[in-house]
């Protein structure tokens, strides 16, 4: 939902940070980033009522960080980053018990030979499938309906990225313990694969994933082991930006991200997606400047193939949004947005009771 790739663009390439560590002779470097992200938001939901409040990361996550890096010389060099969410209206981390849950990581890596990468991060799946989001509004972005490239991290994580070959660049990462269970013997763990490709050359970039968790208890009449694939691509032919993409998601949510709806206790969604549904989900996106800003609209549609306990066939959910937002400077942006989904709740990705969510807020970003 939220746009983790604006993270990483963010910690590598925002300037000259407010606060920042100077880098020693040596050429060890230590930068101080952030995002504060604060709006309002009313959200109404059939048959439970309306909202309105301030919205924590309208645009993108509220969040501060620390990366460094040092060159070892002949090419190589060591890196680290933590991150940490935490909620402007409130002052409260993101996640309770968890410092940085965005991630904590390091890595060792060669500009020949690609980078390792040790620790709580995103999966090789989000990274490559969320850049293919045109609109992060929150909890109405692309990861609303593609559950692999949502804002979710694992811990006990090995990342292994190649380096880019002609525009080309491939990765594999897998999980020894995706959610802390902190049992001794590994299988008694969940544990995550994540693999990918893709290509950037120019305007064009084209993705391709496959996820699958490994669950140590699972759960009564799974259909087996929970998966993702995904495909996309998107092109910026400078006056429009498009994005097209597609996903099958069988067996529940790979990255345990869909919620609890039956007290399954995992974070895979309905019991009926668990026990051998699957569901394929479509993105179309498209953004243009305008005036002096952006326009971003995004549709998605996710189609699931069971039906509800009461024998009723699980209906499509539809999410679409309309949002502007306006540069006040190159860390300062001012935003709005309106969304609309059918049989779709902020709780529930695909709703029994067939609701329709509606969201509309405006609010200031601020990057450091």
């Amino acid at each position: 939902m939220k746009h983790a790739f604006c993270r990483v663009a963010l910690a590598c390439c925002v300037g000259p940070p407010l606060a920042a560590f100077a880098a020693d002779d040596d050429g060890l470097g230590v930068q101080l980033y952030g995002v504060v992200d604060a709006g309002v938001a009313v959200t109404h939901v059939s048959g439970q009522g309306s909202h309105s409040g301030l919205l924590n990361g309208g645009l993108t996550d509220s969040l501060w960080g620390l990366q460094g890096a040092e060159d070892l010389g002949g090419g190589w060099r060591s890196r680290f980053q933590l991150e940490s969410g935490f909620d402007p209206s409130s002052g409260k981390l993101e996640e309770d018990g968890k410092l940085f849950n965005y991630a904590a990581w390091v890595g060792l890596g060669h500009e020949e030979y690609g980078e390792l990468r040790l620790g709580r991060q995103h999966t090789i799946g989000q990274q490559f499938g969320n850049a293919l989001e045109i609109a992060s509004w929150k909890e109405m972005g692309m990861g609303a309906t593609f559950k692999a490239s949502d804002n979710f991290q694992f811990s006990n994580m090995v990342n292994v990225m190649s380096p880019s070959w002609d525009g080309f660049q491939a990765g594999v990462g897998y999980a020894f313990d995706a959610d802390d269970q902190g049992q001794f013997r590994t299988n008694q763990n969940n544990r995550a694969l994540s693999m990918g490709v893709k290509y950037e050359g120019g305007p064009l970039l084209a993705v391709a994933t496959f996820d699958q968790l490994r669950l140590a208890n699972a759960p009564e009449g799974i259909g087996g082991r929970p998966q993702a694939i995904q495909l996309g691509a998107s092109y910026d032919f400078e006056v429009l930006k498009l994005s097209l993409a597609w996903s099958r998601q069988k067996n529940g949510y790979a990255g345990l991200d869909g919620g609890d709806p039956d007290d399954l206790g995992l974070g895979l969604g309905p019991a009926a997606f668990v026990r051998g549904g699957t569901v394929d989900a479509w993105l179309v996106g498209a953004s243009a400047p305008v005036g002096p800003g952006t326009v971003m609209l995004q549709w998605s549609l996710a189609r699931p193939d069971w039906r509800w306990d009461n024998g009723m066939t699980a209906r499509n959910a539809q999410l679409v949004t309309l949002g502007y937002t306006y540069a006040l400077s190159p860390r300062t942006t001012l935003y709005g947005f309106a969304g609309y989904a059918s049989n779709y709740t902020l709780d529930n990705q695909f709703d029994p009771a067939n609701s329709h969510t509606t969201r509309v807020g405006a609010g200031i970003s601020h990057h450091f």
